[in-house]
């Protein structure tokens, strides 16, 4: 977006919603307005919308509340879905090729398309049409290619008896986009963007300049602590622990017999007081110290500060230079040493990002604190273009929405239509495979017939970018022709004796077997058929047959003469000779 433009952000937090208004600046952004409100009741579970009209409530009372602030209507929102809702896949696909015939950029498309099919059906169980009614596919990125067993960068043009890709695959579940929608539905609001909270934090804490770095952030919520991994100058994995500051509430509540609202006070007060008074669901009042009542909890705080390390070890293999944690669930004393100390780091080595030190973003001060990081991201984000794309098109009438962090293409869109690889590219015809004395031969099949395409009437390839409302026609491709041949369209002229008779040219077949039958030049070959040519043994008196000639019962004498030599029934015949044959009359 450019200077100037503005944003209406919401983060639908487990606990929480916020929604804020950011402005472009020429360096940085600017908050406008901001509004922040907790659930009336436990409308959320881990991230995940269970009561659509408690959130509704909510993100209404907001929009109205920042449109009398700003004194203008609110239209579109930009939103993100939970880190837990994220589902990433990895998947391989192979192709049998000819290692006759070069590997052609269909045939690396049609194998892109195999792998995300099989990446759908072992997320689900089910085959791509049943699947993509329950996920959007985000995104997939190639991991390796491979030619045989070889990894190679580039297989076009190469030649094997296989190919095969590994890719990984991104998802979200459908119902988690669809309950942010209906939210935004009832309150009069438009999609602007979606991203995923583990993107919208690391935008602005993990920045460009420090994805060198090995560093692992984690936005610890109410529901679910997300983490996002950068090394190498990228945000390169993001994962999900089911688990937060919800487990410290319930902890407490458990402890002290206290309903979720007031163990939640608690918890809060823990960050600030020594001593903490509450009351528990039979009446009785207590005040007790903050140390004592963490060290009540702190089985809970270790479980997880433990799910949380273990996930970071899976997702980077290793432990991180650094973890920065973000969300208001960081906040829990002794938090953060506990992650430390489950990563094998030094204290100083794990800490907190408060919003704060994001410098480039001013405005409205009083959003604090790492609980704040979040929301600002989803801004930013939207503001920056960094967020998944969410478009409707129609392929044959049906209607497919397709959400993705790039342009999406017409073969994206025909994957999430249900249409398969098979369809889209069709097979070719199967070759024809023998050997002749021991030599393999291939004749290939008739190429499929390539798939019809076009975008709102107008003629289109599978890269072509689509757009909301477009409306795609498809026709099947259509399988090519297996491959045929005779006997005769193999042979060789080099193969054939080759000579002239009476002035007139004649080819004479060689002797031919197929698996050590004898057959005619005009029999059709069968797969992986055995074929022996041998060239015929052929005396002068043979050439009788072909010619039609006969020497029985006519006058005179027989005169026959090869390469104007005089010879007999026997004289042997080979390529290249020049043959007489002629009654000579004598005279009486």
């Amino acid at each position: 977006m450019n200077i100037g433009q503005e944003v209406f952000a919401l983060d639908i937090g487990t606990r929480t919603v916020v929604g804020l208004v950011v402005r472009k600046q020429e360096k940085g952004y600017k908050i406008l307005a901001h509004k922040v409100m907790e659930h009336k009741g436990r409308a959320m579970y881990d991230g995940q919308i269970h009561d659509i009209e408690a959130v509704s409530d909510s993100v209404r009372q907001i929009k109205e509340t920042l449109e009398g602030m700003l004194g203008r209507k609110l239209e579109r929102a930009a939103v993100a879905a939970a880190g837990r809702a994220l589902y990433t896949v990895e998947s391989v696909a192979q192709k049998n090729t000819s290692p006759f015939m070069e590997i052609t950029r269909e045939d690396v498309d049609s194998l892109q398309a195999d792998a995300l099919a099989n990446a759908i059906k072992s997320l689900s169980g089910k085959n791509a049409s049943e699947a993509f009614t329950d996920y959007h596919c985000v995104g997939y990125s190639i991991i390796k290619w491979f030619l045989e067993d070889e990894e190679l960068n580039n297989l076009i043009g190469q030649k094997g008896r296989s190919i095969s890709v590994k890719i990984v695959a991104t998802f979200l579940p459908r119902s988690v986009v669809e309950s942010l929608l209906t939210v935004l539905k009832r309150c009069g609001l438009e999609l602007l963007s979606i991203t995923l909270e583990p993107i919208a934090a690391g935008a602005v804490v993990v920045l460009p300049g420090m994805r060198k770095l090995n560093i692992a952030l984690v936005d610890i919520g109410a529901g679910t602590s997300d983490i996002a991994i950068s090394r190498d100058g990228s945000i390169f994995a993001y994962g999900m622990v089911p688990m937060a500051g919800d487990e410290i509430t319930e902890k407490i509540c458990e402890v002290y017999l206290l309903d979720f609202n007031e163990g939640e006070r608690v918890k809060r007060e823990l960050l600030t007081k020594e001593k903490v008074c509450f009351q528990d669901i039979l009446g009785q009042n207590h005040e007790l110290a903050t140390k004592d009542i963490l060290e009540a909890i702190k089985t809970s705080v270790y479980q997880l500060s433990s799910e949380i390390a273990r996930k970071i070890l899976e997702l980077n293999g290793k432990a991180p230079a650094a973890v920065i944690c973000v969300g208001g669930g960081s906040l829990m004393p002794g938090l953060t040493e506990c992650i430390a100390a489950q990563l094998d780091l030094s204290k100083d080595r794990v800490g907190i990002r408060r919003r704060e030190g994001i410098t480039f973003v001013e405005g409205e001060e009083e959003l604090s604190g790492p609980f704040a990081v979040t929301p600002v991201g989803i801004a930013v984000n939207a503001l920056e273009g960094t967020t998944l794309s969410f478009i409707n098109v129609k392929v044959n009438d049906i209607k497919v929405n397709i959400l993705g962090q790039d342009k999406p293409t017409v073969l994206k869109a025909l994957l999430h239509a249900g249409i398969t690889p098979a369809q889209i590219f069709g097979m070719p015809g199967m070759a024809l495979t023998f050997r002749i004395n021991g030599e393999l031969r291939v004749v290939k099949g008739k190429m499929a017939k390539p798939a019809e395409i076009m975008i709102n009437g107008r003629r289109a390839g599978l890269d072509a970018e689509i757009s909301d409302g477009d409306a795609i026609s498809f026709i099947p491709a259509v399988d090519g022709e297996p491959a045929r041949a005779k006997v005769a369209d193999i042979i060789k002229n080099e193969d054939k004796i080759n000579i002239r008779i009476n002035g007139r040219d004649i080819s004479i077949n060689p002797d031919i077997f197929i698996d050590g039958r004898p057959i005619a030049p005009e029999e059709e070959i069968m797969d992986n058929a055995s074929i022996t040519v041998r060239e015929k043994n052929l005396i002068l008196s043979d050439i009788f047959n072909i010619i039609s000639f006969k020497p029985e019962g006519m006058a005179g004498k027989l005169v026959m003469k090869i390469n104007g030599n005089e010879a007999g029934f026997t004289s042997p015949v080979k390529s290249g000779d020049d043959i007489e044959i002629y009654w000579k009359n004598i005279p009486s």
